[in-house]
């Protein structure tokens, strides 16, 4: 564990929690009768994701006071990061007319990097996480943070626009964004802290490989999220590149699942708690 670290992580998720404060109760003072019930969707989604996470034998043993701050940066410091970052990222695109692309770069680019920074953040201020399989359980709660703000800001937008109904536009949104692709953050930031966590926790591997693979599923989280958020012109041509991302990420989402797990449960080694 590094104070120094922990310290930090607490000023910027103050910061992000300010940031996202302003942005929300912007939406809500537009539509206020969305706000409350679009966060309580929000809560329950979270709620039945951490459940599952739970059940995987890669989630920390005795250890619960990293999952707030790793919610809190997610939904909070990363998304309001990526809020700053993104209009200056899309117009650079469109200035060089790679307007397909505009979303990717003001949304795979910033969103990942400011994610797996939170990643890092948490991995290395507490002592109970120091596991390399932790980096993908981190990720995902930092991911999860993260999905569901961010839905919670779509979905208010959506009720805005919808011409007939603001509830059948908030809970159509709701629908679109948990069906067509869902936990896409999660998977993503998970992705990003396999990698992350392989890198700080491995145990005898020099430091080419810990670059290696921090690297590599850093450019693999990149780039699921930069292929996701392409727009084509064509209808057909944005169907198709979302069935073959999902072919690819979810597949391989789980078999990161499931080496982690196996490995997690071959663990015997000593074991760091807060009784410890």
């Amino acid at each position: 564990m590094n104070k120094l670290f922990r310290n930090t992580m607490w000023v910027l998720i103050a910061l992000g929690i300010l940031a996202l404060l302003v942005n929300v109760l912007s939406l809500g003072l537009v539509a206020p009768a969305l706000l409350l019930p679009s966060i309580a969707i929000g809560a329950v989604v979270a709620a039945l994701f951490l459940f599952l996470l739970r059940l995987s034998p890669m989630w920390p043993r005795s250890a619960r006071s990293w999952i707030p701050p790793a919610l809190l940066w997610g939904g909070g410091t990363a998304l309001g990061l990526a809020l700053l970052s993104a209009p200056p990222l899309t117009d650079l695109a469109l200035s060089f007319g790679w307007k397909a692309a505009a979303f990717s770069w003001a949304g795979a680019y910033p969103e990942e990097i400011s994610k797996a920074t939170g990643v890092l953040f948490v991995l290395l201020s507490y002592r109970e996480l120091n596991r390399p399989w932790h980096g993908w359980i981190v990720g995902a709660c930092v991911g999860l943070g993260f999905e569901v703000v961010e839905n919670v800001m779509y979905s208010i937008m959506g009720g805005i626009i919808h011409p007939l109904n603001d509830w059948i536009g908030m809970l159509q949104m709701w629908g679109l964004r948990l069906v067509a692709g869902p936990g896409l953050h999660v998977l993503f930031t998970a992705m990003a802290g396999w990698g992350i966590g392989w890198a700080i926790f491995a145990a005898n591997k020099s430091r080419m490989w810990r670059l290696g693979v921090l690297c590599g599923f850093m450019a693999c989280a990149f780039s699921f999220h930069f292929c996701w958020n392409y727009l084509h012109d064509d209808e057909l041509l944005t169907i198709i590149q979302y069935i073959v991302v999902a072919l690819v990420l979810y597949p391989l989402s789980i078999f990161l699942i499931l080496r982690g797990n196996k490995l997690a449960k071959q663990d015997d080694s000593y074991y760091v708690t807060p009784a410890a």
